[in-house]
């Protein structure tokens, strides 16, 4: 058996294709690719495939990083360039490297992601609304019914530089890991900003050992 893990870009051709929907499409990437994926056991047999965290609908990613499980041992190269002749459009693979079979799972490492916003309507006052924001003791929003303050999982947030639209654009750092996480959308909700007059794209996610994904 062999385990790899595969850097990815999920690109705008299929931003609004679900966490599920993606997996689907990994399974059948892999099959028309040739790549004899390794199966769980038990009664439903599954590809191993994990994927270290799931992209909220819309959102689009320089580099999602997934694990998958091989039944026999392969060269990469050939894996990669099998892989290339048969991606979808909006899949872009950066690169795939060996990993220990024994190596923890990517969700119980993650720590967090580096998000990119672009607003696509002008927030007068952005600079202001920012640092109002990170003062702020708690930051309070609705999940599931409940009210939860995600200020603790704001690691970071700062201005970026207009987009080649002249857009405003925000970087946000937010922790990811499984009990303490926070989306950017909600950060964008609570500047009282709709978000569905933004572009959401994660930049990269940062594991325990301070790996970003982009090294």
């Amino acid at each position: 058996m062999m385990r790899l893990r595969i850097d990815f870009q999920k690109t705008s051709p299929i931003r609004f294709i679900g966490h599920l929907d993606l997996f689907r499409i990994w399974e059948r990437t892999f099959r028309r690719a040739g790549i004899p994926l390794a199966y769980t056991q038990g009664f439903k047999h599954h590809p191993r495939i994990n994927i270290a965290s799931a992209l909220p609908l819309g959102f689009t990613s320089s580099h999602e990083i997934m694990d998958f499980w091989l039944d026999q041992i392969l060269p990469i190269k050939n894996v990669l360039e099998a892989l290339q002749t048969a991606l979808p459009s909006g899949l872009i693979v950066n690169q795939i490297s060996p990993i220990e079979l024994s190596a923890p799972s990517l969700q119980s490492i993650l720590i967090g992601s580096e998000y990119q916003v672009t607003f696509l309507e002008k927030i007068p006052n952005l600079e202001t609304i920012v640092e109002e924001l990170q003062n702020r003791a708690t930051i309070e929003i609705e999940r599931r019914g409940k009210r939860i303050d995600i200020k603790p999982y704001l690691f970071s947030i700062s201005l970026l530089p207009f987009d080649e639209n002249n857009n405003q654009q925000l970087f946000l750092y937010l922790s990811s890991s499984q009990d303490q996480n926070a989306r950017p959308d909600e950060v964008i909700q609570a500047i009282d900003y709709d978000p569905l007059d933004a572009l959401f794209h994660r930049l990269q996610l940062v594991f325990e050992n301070g790996t970003k994904t982009s090294q």
